[in-house]
Order: C-alpha cells, then sequence, then structure tokens
C-alpha cells in the first residue's frame, strides 16, 4: 500500500479501478527546408489545417452548448478557436513557413513552443495553465497536417478513476461522465482545466502528485480524497474500512444538506449569509446544490481573461444576464454582485494591459477602469441593463480614496443617462460597493462609505498589501498571515464602520471559505461569506453547530490578544478553541 500526496482540487471520495492514460503528447515531428518555390505550398497546407481544426472546434463547441448552455467546457474551447485565429500566432508561424522555408508541422511547434515559454514565464498561475490551451490546440494542428485521427479518446468500459501525467480540455470534456469517477494527475494545479472541469462535473480529482502513473497498473484498486487531496495505491483492509467510514460520513453530510435548513443557520436559527464566487463559464447547477443563497462575487474579468480581449456590450449584457435569471431561483432574497473588470496586477490581456515595473501597485482594477472610461461605461450600461432580469448589485475593486468613488459615480451617471435617452429598462436603484482590499480605503472606510450601499472585503489582497508579501511568492509566504494583528485591527475598523453607516459587508477573500477565519469574520460582524460553491457546505456544518452567543464569545477570544502575539500564534489559538467548541472539527473537514 501507497499513499501519495497531491493538491486537493476537487472535493469527493472515490474508490475504483485505475484507467491509465498516457496521451499522445510525443506525436513524432520532422524538421526539414522546404524547396524552393515551394513556400507557398506548404503555407496552404497550414491554413488548410487551421481551417479544418476550426471548424472541428465549432462543431464541439455547438454540441458543448446544446448540452449544457453557459458552461466552462464551451468556453475551454472558444478559447482555443481564439488561439487558433490569433493574428500574432498565425503570422509567426506564416514567417517560419514562407521566409525560413520550414515544413509546416515544424513551424506549428516552434512557433507555439515560443508563445508556451512567454506563458510559462507569466507570475500569474491562471496564465500557466493556460499552456494546456496551447498544447490542445498545438495537438490538433499536428494531427490534421500528419492526417491523424481527429482526436485520441480515452475508451472507458467501466466505472475507473483516471490516472495521467495530465489531461487536456479536449481529453477531459469528451469523457463520458458516469464511468469517471475522479482524477488524479502527476501535474497540473488547482486552476488547471481538468482541475476547472472537474469542479464542475462534481468529480473528485486530485493534482500535483508528481510520479503517481509510475506508481500505478491499469485495473489496480486506489482510494481518491479529492478533499484531503491524496490517494491511496493497493489499500489494505484497515484502510478500505476508514474509507467507507468517510464515504458513509459524505453522505450524512449530504443529508444533513437536504434537512430544509438554508446555508448558514445556525444552532439557535440565528443566520450567516453563505454565497458563492464564481466566474464567467462556470455552470450555474452547483450554486443550489450546495446551498448558496446567491453569487457574492462575478469575476467579470474571466470575460477578458477567456476571449484574450474586451467582449462587446452585447457579450457582457448576455452574461450578467444569464448569472442574474439563475440567482432568482436561489431565493426571494438572493442577487448577484458582479464586480467591475479588475484587470492588471497578475491579470494581463494582450493589447489592454501593458507591462509595468510593479504592476500590484500599478494601473489596475478601479484605476485602469478610470484611465480608459469608454471601456468602464460599456460595461456599467451592460450591467445595468442586465439588472432589468434579475437583482445586481455592482462593486468597484481596489478601491483606495474617496476620489475614485466620485470619479466612478460620475461614469455611473452617464451610463445611465445614455440608456435613459434609448429607453432601456433596468434597476434605478441597483446597489453600488466598494471592495476594501486596500489598507488606505480600510483606514478611511468612514468617508467612502458615504458613497456607497455596502462594503465587500476582498481579504487575499488586504492581507497582502497590509503585510507587504506577495501570497504567490514562497520565500515570503510565512508573512502572508491573516490573523496578523495588523490585519485583525483593520478588519475589525471596517466591519465596525460599516454597521455605524448602517451598510451591509461582507467578505469575499479565499480566508472566507476557512471555518476558522470566516466564523471569525462574522462573528466580528461580516453579514455575508462569499466562497466557491465547493466549500459551502462545510461551512454550513460548522455553523450550526453554533450559536450566536458562541460567536460572540469567539470575537471576543481572538480581539483578546494584546501581548505581542503573531498571527500564527493567534491562528492557532483560534483553531484550538473552534476545536473544542465543534469537537468533531476534524471529521468535519471532509
Amino acid at each position: 500500500m501507497l499513499t501519495i500526496a497531491g493538491l486537493a482540487t476537487a472535493r469527493g471520495l472515490a474508490e475504483g479501478p485505475v484507467y491509465l492514460y498516457r496521451g499522445d503528447d510525443d506525436i513524432p515531428v520532422s524538421e526539414y527546408v522546404v524547396p524552393q518555390g515551394r513556400e507557398g505550398d506548404e503555407f496552404m497546407r497550414y491554413k488548410k489545417a487551421v481551417g479544418d481544426v476550426g471548424r472541428d472546434l465549432e462543431s464541439l463547441i455547438a454540441v458543448l452548448n446544446e448540452r449544457n448552455k453557459g458552461g466552462e467546457d464551451a468556453k475551454v474551447f472558444e478559447g482555443h478557436l481564439m488561439i487558433l485565429e490569433d493574428p500574432i500566432l498565425k503570422k509567426e508561424i506564416g514567417k517560419l513557413i514562407v521566409e525560413q522555408r520550414v515544413n509546416a508541422e515544424a513551424a506549428v511547434k516552434k512557433g507555439i513552443g515560443k508563445f508556451r515559454k512567454q506563458f510559462e514565464r507569466m507570475n500569474d498561475e491562471y496564465f500557466r495553465e493556460r499552456v494546456r490551451d496551447l498544447d490542445d490546440v498545438e495537438r490538433r494542428l499536428l494531427r490534421a497536417l500528419l492526417g491523424f485521427a481527429k482526436s485520441s479518446r480515452l475508451e472507458l468500459t467501466e466505472p475507473c478513476v483516471i490516472v495521467a501525467d495530465d489531461l487536456t480540455p479536449s481529453e477531459t470534456v469528451q469523457l463520458p461522465r458516469h464511468l469517471v469517477l475522479g482524477f488524479a494527475t502527476n501535474g497540473g494545479s488547482t486552476t488547471s482545466h481538468v482541475a476547472l472541469l472537474a469542479r464542475a462535473m462534481g468529480i473528485p480529482c486530485v493534482t500535483g502528485l508528481g510520479f503517481v502513473t509510475q506508481k500505478v497498473k491499469p485495473g489496480m484498486r486506489v482510494l481518491l480524497d479529492g478533499t484531503a487531496g491524496t490517494i491511496t495505491v493497493n489499500p489494505d483492509e484497515q484502510a478500505l474500512a476508514d474509507f467507507a467510514e468517510l464515504v458513509r460520513r459524505q453522505h450524512e453530510s449530504e443529508a444533513e444538506l437536504k434537512d430544509g435548513l438554508k446555508a448558514g443557520t445556525l444552532k439557535d436559527g440565528g443566520q450567516v449569509r453563505i454565497f458563492a464566487n464564481i466566474h464567467p463559464g462556470v455552470a450555474f447547477g452547483a450554486l443550489k446544490d450546495m446551498g448558496a443563497g446567491g453569487v457574492g462575487l462575478y469575476r467579470s474579468e474571466y470575460l477578458w481573461l477567456n476571449g484574450g480581449k474586451e467582449p462587446d456590450e452585447e457579450t457582457q449584457f448576455e452574461a450578467y444576464k444569464a448569472v442574474a435569471e439563475y440567482v432568482k431561483g436561489l431565493g426571494d432574497d438572493a442577487y448577484v454582485t458582479i464586480r467591475a473588470l479588475d484587470i492588471g496586477g497578475d491579470k494581463t490581456v494582450r493589447g489592454i494591459t501593458v507591462k509595468e515595473a510593479n504592476p500590484f501597485l500599478g494601473n489596475r482594477s478601479i484605476r485602469y477602469l478610470l484611465s480608459d472610461r469608454e471601456v468602464f461605461r460599456r460595461q456599467l450600461r451592460a450591467i445595468l441593463r442586465a439588472s432589468a432580469f434579475g437583482r445586481i448589485q455592482i462593486m468597484y475593486p481596489m478601491v483606495s480614496c474617496v476620489e475614485e468613488m466620485r470619479e466612478a459615480a460620475v461614469e455611473m451617471a452617464e451610463a445611465r443617462r445614455e440608456l435613459d435617452e434609448q429607453g432601456i429598462a433596468y434597476d434605478r436603484d441597483i446597489p453600488v460597493g466598494a471592495m476594501i482590499e486596500v489598507p488606505a480605503a480600510a483606514i478611511n472606510a468612514k468617508a467612502i462609505a458615504k458613497y456607497c450601499k455596502f462594503f465587500s472585503i476582498g481579504t487575499n489582497d488586504l492581507i497582502q498589501y497590509t503585510m507587504a508579501a506577495d501570497r504567490s511568492n514562497e520565500e515570503v509566504a510565512h508573512l502572508y498571515q491573516p490573523l496578523n494583528p495588523a490585519v485583525l485591527k483593520l478588519m475589525q475598523h471596517v466591519l465596525e464602520t460599516a454597521n455605524a453607516a448602517g451598510i451591509p459587508v461582507s467578505v469575499c477573500g479565499e480566508s472566507a471559505s476557512d471555518p476558522v477565519i470566516g466564523i471569525l469574520w462574522a462573528s466580528m460582524g461580516a453579514d455575508m461569506l462569499s466562497m466557491s460553491a465547493t466549500y459551502i457546505p462545510l461551512m454550513a456544518k460548522v455553523l450550526r453547530r453554533l450559536t450566536r452567543r458562541d460567536l460572540d464569545e469567539y470575537k471576543a477570544f481572538a480581539l483578546g490578544f494584546d501581548n505581542g502575539e503573531t498571527g500564527d500564534e493567534i491562528l492557532d489559538a483560534c483553531r484550538k478553541w473552534m476545536e473544542r467548541k465543534v469537537p468533531e472539527l476534524d471529521k468535519l473537514l471532509i
């Protein structure tokens, strides 16, 4: 028996035989010099392959949209189509063929290889993971040029756990869902496409296992724990019994979610609202299944990131309208909070963002929108139009001062005026709020509150900027402390200020999904916690074991440290407090 630890990527448990998939990453390609005068013919070979692949992708997109309208899977291949037709890539490959007389297959590998290196050098994990998109497009073009079958399918005949080095979107999306018990991959991360699609399909997944393909054989029995991030190969009787107990508790948890109580209900009947964080392309179905009370963070920037350019107003309107209409089905008090374009920093789009010496302190988020007001106004118009079809809130990202709220109000007024002139309906009372992510905004929350109907605290950036520690830099990761006394004081100030101003406040950073930290924010006055949908059941289970009095006690405990304790020491003490109050906490974290 061997247990390998990786990244907990998609929650859930799976037991079954291994299907070992090796794919066709290494399609053999020869490089040779095209005879002089035949460059045009070679370029036409490449052009024909682009056309063939483009038609295949369009057909696949149509099928996927028919099967799951608005789902993540179709969006993936729309992105592939954009890569295929990218003028810079086509020009690069064309130059290799026409000017250097490189054969089409080798030119495709070289041209895409140049793009791949650029993506791999980016700091943003999202863009590094898009290397798999390039791999997929490259493979499709090479297969078309070499006359291979259109794709290599995973032929499954029984339910199994798929073990692979990694999986491309094409390989993942074409799988028969009813025969896939789980995914386990050597590579990948929590933002890889296999991870995104696994979560969308509700399939347990563990990535980043390193060498799992070397340790298994086809048909070998494995236990996959997508919540703990482990895979156990050749389990013994005790491991099987322990896993069976986990499965039993999981079934009990699922039953608990269907007992009629809303997610976030306290033991004494009190309520902490729990909403979901989502982005365009994610299937909506999981929101209701997980008990989401609404959407607390709709990351609109993914319309730009997925498409590689600014989406037009109609595209934005349709996306915002779709989520607004869906959320109506989550309850009478449900709504969606759309974050205005949060681009810059580690979220770059070719042709829109520019290289900066220090992008995290540069022209990003609300600053970018106020520097390109036509983009800002088009987005505001689209959101306002969608507000006629469901309850929507708008929030501005990375606000740092009152001036930005004033200038944003000018653009909002102009967008309203334009819609009024055209006679287009919208919610005239649509709430507008500010994201509190910058220490300056937290300190000056009282003034900013005068321009808001609500606050949303983005703890990821607030912690990062308060501690001056890049959360993605392993060298300073120890300084990224959610419960550092400085962070606690800023959080307390913002929450008390919002309460005094009579405006609600939500927390939508990753810390909201950790029961120890998220419940502390609720105890300090957060009206709502917003998190990835798969974490909602866990938060709901812990909250159901606490009363409002428990939350008051927790707040006093956590804010009572004043003897120079570190952030890690406070977090450890809070975790122990929660374990004493909820003895079965470790059992709930499944």
